[in-house]
């Protein structure tokens, strides 16, 4: 790799014009701030492609991971918590509220109602509630453009979780999301939704010469937004109040959570490490979840925050791993571990609903299967110069190991058909324990024979410190000293 000195040389090297030669030579600081930029720039860039061809497979920059993201179209955005609440009318006669009421929960957080309900008095009701609000925006087109953009804002601490596009028509025309054009037809009504590196929303028009339809100049499009906070811890959910009251028999109205009343956990967007797990995914997977059969892709980018563990199989794995059977024809296979153990039923059927709208062939042919916690083996073998202490040597490489591959940990959130790698286990324990940064020490890492029993797509496999085998010895200088004297 070249440095910035080697740059400046070679710049200096092709300069033709003798004035501004002789300029660098005398100390001239405006040839020299020019050149010396112009170096800086190629020097980083320089170290920049050298990491780029070093990861092809394994991402391990931020920016490569969210570069990787950003092609594969995967969004930025939440999950909004929907949860049931107890409508307790204080007053004498009966309040009707409306679908869409907002109301403010105990730290602020707005929540719309899902239905509309009807309280007698001195009676209670309970109706589902969603934690996200609703924005309008009124953009203008400034001129014809074929496949225009415009960055849609969503408020600070706030992530997007629904976006509608309708034109000013008469009858407002309804743009459709479709993910990367596919399947759309000219001056048909769709709208493609993307990102960048900096994790902003766009908004992509069509053309009308090859997908989708030309905006024309001071067309004004009518973008409606559902933004939400995401994740919600719900056992602080306790008490809640109308954000604004209509009359007097309103300000007799109590509103609590109902216990046990979580109907779906929120969600943030993926992590840096939860798209470090995507960014393994050849690039040809993407929404378009009938390429190969695999539906695994498809199913995590969009639930992979709301669950400790997540698999999704074909028939071929099916038999080879289970056996054939006449009921698996023409169905998948679905394991999944919510975080919340509350919504688990609902997380189930999301899935399944996910995976009938990709493929219509597996709508109601969703098999849901019991999830078989499984530890895995680990055996490490290694020998330690006496400087180091043995016990606290094999405390941190359990630590460090039951961090990285432990239960509900990202690296286990799959089906681990081959185990965990030893090398990447090897790399991970040679990097982080300084006892193994040394010449004498050694050790060598194995991992239990999966061959005898394989491990199956509904089996969650992880390591524990239980399943973890450590046996150090002293290296072979350590001992009774050799020399007399």
């Amino acid at each position: 790799m070249l440095t910035q000195t080697d740059f400046e040389q070679r710049i200096v090297a092709t300069l033709d014009d003798p004035e501004i030669a002789e300029r660098y030579q005398a100390g001239d600081p405006l040839v020299i701030q020019q050149i010396r930029s112009h170096a800086a720039f190629l020097a980083l860039l320089s170290q920049e492609i050298d990491v780029a061809t070093l990861e092809p497979f394994l991402k391990t920059r931020d920016r490569s991971i969210l570069a990787d993201a950003t092609n594969k179209g995967i969004l930025p955005t939440g999950t909004p918590c929907q949860h049931q609440i107890d409508v307790i009318n204080q007053g004498s006669n009966s309040v009707s509220l409306s679908q869409g009421r907002m109301i403010d929960d105990n730290q602020g957080r707005p929540w719309r109602l899902l239905a509309a309900v009807n309280v007698a008095a001195g009676e209670t009701a309970t109706v589902a509630c969603e934690q996200s609000e609703v924005r309008q925006i009124s953009y203008t087109v400034p001129f014809a453009e074929e496949f225009h953009r415009v960055t849609i804002g969503v408020q600070d601490g706030l992530f997007l979780a629904g976006i509608v596009v309708q034109d000013d028509a008469t009858i407002p025309n309804l743009y459709i999301r479709k993910p990367r054009w596919m399947n759309v037809a000219p001056s048909e009504y769709a709208i493609n939704v993307t990102t960048n590196d900096r994790r902003q929303i766009m908004v992509e028009f069509g053309s009308d010469a090859r997908a989708g339809r030309t905006v024309s100049a001071n067309q004004v499009m009518n973008i409606t937004l559902i933004e939400t906070y995401g994740e919600v811890e719900a056992s602080k959910l306790k008490e809640a109040a109308l954000q604004t009251t209509l009359n007097n028999d309103e300000n007799k109205i109590k509103i609590r959570f109902s216990t046990a009343g979580l109907i779906r956990a929120g969600a943030n967007p993926l992590s840096v490490a939860e798209l470090r797990l995507l960014a393994s995914y050849p690039a040809l997977y993407d929404e378009n979840s009938v390429f190969l059969g695999n539906f695994d892709f498809l199913v995590r980018q969009r639930f992979m925050a709301r669950a400790h563990y997540l698999a999704v199989w074909n028939e071929n794995i099916q038999e080879r791993m289970y056996g054939v059977s006449l009921g698996d024809m023409n169905h998948l296979q679905l394991a999944v571990v919510a975080k919340n153990p509350l919504e688990q039923v609902t997380l189930e059927d999301e899935i399944a609903q996910a995976i009938g709208r990709a493929d219509s062939l597996y709508e109601g042919r969703v098999k849901k299967r019991v999830v078989q916690e499984r530890e895995y083996a680990l055996t490490i073998t290694g020998r330690l110069a006496a400087i180091h202490d043995m016990d606290t040597v094999k405390a941190q490489i359990r630590s460090l190991l039951t961090a990285q591959y432990g239960r509900t940990r990202i690296s286990t959130s799959r089906w681990l058909s081959n185990g965990f790698n030893r090398q990447e286990v090897a790399t991970l324990i040679r990097q982080s324990i300084t006892a193994f940064q040394d010449r004498m020490s050694d050790f060598s890492v194995e991992g239990e024979d999966l061959s005898i029993s394989p491990v199956r797509p509904h089996e969650w496999l992880y390591l524990t410190d239980s399943s973890i085998s450590i046996n150090l010895t002293r290296t072979a200088e350590t001992g009774d000293a050799l020399w007399a004297l």
